[in-house]
């Protein structure tokens, strides 16, 4: 009687350590993935009869390419976008092509930004929103500390697809550069695509209409920086970047198509 007994009490404690066993393994949790979380903090929708110039000033005014920046070229239209137009006009035979360019007065960091774009450009042209810093490429070597360009979207004449590029340490011998350019998504047609870029310490994550296009952690700028709104021009040669510039330029400011409409900005900080 005495060893049923013991092989009773036995059977028990093996039969518990296994339940022990079982409990302790589901106890523990699966990993749990960090998502960004961001917060709205400053928003520019175009409402207003002209640019707030609280918040945007014109960027590189005077020669810059094969234009000149001037703020002819920027204004609102009434309908809540902001337009940037680029065009040319002859004084004396001699041709110029206006361009347009403003960056926030404000320099930001680490969050999601995005713009509301329709773009249409012409051969000679692109247009884009990007982010820059005040340092890009001082000091060379250190694109954390000096900060990058990241171009969230470029855009050309009959290309559709939207570019995605980053450079830094300057726009000479040392410049470096790496992108992505998408498949067609229709971007130079002229109608609204959302365009967005989520910039953390760790990674930029780029996207149109919501739709994620590239990721890119290798290098990250831990410096503020600029948002940009451009339309620019330069003579390149045929079947290279932008292209040519069309004979006789891009027409009168009123007879113009190549335009840039802005239906807002938006910077949400990372929380």
């Amino acid at each position: 009687m005495r060893y049923i007994i013991i092989y009773f009490l036995l059977a028990i404690h093996l039969i518990s350590c296994k339940k022990d066993t079982a409990t302790d393994t589901q106890s523990v949790p699966p990993p749990v993935a960090v998502v960004a979380q961001y917060e709205l903090t400053w928003q520019d929708d175009f409402n207003g009869t002209q640019l707030n110039m609280l918040d945007w000033s014109h960027r590189y005014p005077g020669a810059r390419h094969d234009g000149v920046n001037d703020t002819t070229t920027v204004s609102t239209d009434g309908a809540g976008n902001l337009v940037l137009k680029v065009y040319s006009d002859t004084v004396s035979g001699s041709i110029t092509h206006h361009t347009g360019m403003i960056s926030t007065n404000k320099e930001y960091k680490y969050g999601k930004f995005e713009a509301r774009i329709a773009f249409t450009n012409q051969s000679g042209s692109w247009s884009a929103f990007w982010i820059q810093s005040a340092t890009m490429g001082n000091p060379i070597g250190d694109p954390q500390t000096a900060g990058m360009e990241i171009d969230v979207v470029e855009t050309l004449t009959k290309d559709g697809r939207a570019h995605h590029n980053l450079h830094w340490d300057g726009y000479g011998t040392s410049h470096k550069t790496t992108g992505l350019i998408t498949a067609d998504l229709g971007v130079n047609s002229g109608a609204y695509h959302l365009y967005t870029v989520e910039w953390t310490p760790t990674y930029y994550r780029f996207f149109v209409d919501g739709v994620q296009t590239w990721e890119y952690k290798t290098i990250v700028s831990q410096k503020s920086e600029f948002m940009i709104l451009s339309s620019e021009v330069m003579n390149y040669a045929v079947g290279s970047w932008a292209g040519p510039i069309v004979n006789g330029g891009f027409g009168t400011k009123k007879a113009t198509t190549t335009i840039m409409k802005v239906d807002y900005v938006k910077y949400y900080r990372l929380m």
